[in-house]
């Protein structure tokens, strides 16, 4: 949470990332209307953004049992509580910043709708995180990674640490898959593989067939529409970083060395809604994105 220009997309993405849980851009869940205000120059009020905040508290309450991070300015205390009210379990990481690197940041921004004009009516409307809310604060100038492993460290997430060798010869590995839901839309979900061949400490599956592999490199600034897939297959991520979106607002980031399966294909007999199937992917970060197919 914080004003417009303190980089909660980024550090939200990349927090996501590091949780594999998925993303939820609070920017994208604006009604027109209310683009259009902005894009004007024109502060939002409370009453314009009842309708946003709710669409950002039924995204929280989706994601209750498993979670999501979400980027969402949530000025004030009550847009806090509303939100807090379909998630108890919402946690608050506050970034904050001087006025002037704010700016500095909104100035040099581009492709967005918020004009730095209205980073003073933010800062007149921001309400602090009270103790009794147990944010985690943190200043902006710090870098990305820094304040992402700053939110792991003060929620006791160790993802870094070393794990022992198991002899467990019932290990399993967590397939992603991006798949056509009942409903016609895609979702994820996981699927545990059984390790079920190789040695005690180097435990391997079933040899799988493929059809296949192709490179792809996909430039910076790459976004697809929404489209389904044609032929099932793995894909995994080389160099960059992918976020894949679904129709319903939410998305997952994956990093070099994750991956998913993408069986999100077209219903039988089914014509290609852009309103209802598929999922978009784009590159986002500064490094181009390199991906690997691996047709099933």
């Amino acid at each position: 949470m914080g004003v417009s220009g303190c980089g909660k997309s980024t550090v939200a993405r990349a927090l996501a990332l590091r949780l594999q849980l998925p993303f939820v851009e609070g920017d994208e869940l604006h009604p027109p209307r209310n683009v259009a205000l902005m894009a004007s120059g024109t502060p939002l009020t409370d009453e314009d953004r009842q309708e946003w905040l709710q669409a950002v508290a039924t995204r929280l309450a989706q994601a209750d049992s498993t979670g999501a991070v979400v980027a969402c300015s949530a000025l004030k205390r009550s847009y806090r509580q509303l939100l807090r009210h379909s998630a108890p379990g919402l946690r608050l990481v506050h970034l904050t910043g001087s006025e002037s690197v704010l700016a500095q940041r909104l100035h040099a921004r581009a492709g967005h709708y918020m004009p730095p004009s209205l980073l003073q009516s933010q800062l007149d409307t921001l309400e602090p995180p009270s103790a009794d809310e147990h944010a985690i604060v943190l200043n902006i100038e710090m870098p990305p990674d820094v304040l992402v492993a700053s939110i792991c460290r003060q929620w006791d997430i160790c993802l870094d640490e070393a794990q022992p060798v198991s002899e467990n010869t019932d290990m399993q590995f967590t397939k992603v898959i991006l798949e056509t839901g009942p409903d016609g839309r895609a979702r994820f979900r996981d699927e545990e593989v059984a390790l079920t061949e190789g040695k005690p400490t180097v435990r391997l599956s079933a040899l799988m067939p493929s059809g296949g592999l192709q490179l792809r490199m996909s430039p910076v600034g790459f976004r697809s529409d929404f489209h389904c897939t044609e032929t099932p297959q793995w894909l995994f991520v080389l160099g960059g970083q992918m976020e894949i979106g679904l129709q319903d607002g939410s998305s997952r980031v994956f990093g070099p060395g994750q991956h998913f399966y993408s069986a999100d294909t077209l219903p039988a007999g089914a014509t290609f809604d852009a309103q209802l199937h598929g999922h978009w992917s784009r590159q986002i970060g500064d490094v181009p994105l390199t991906t690997a197919f691996v047709r099933a």
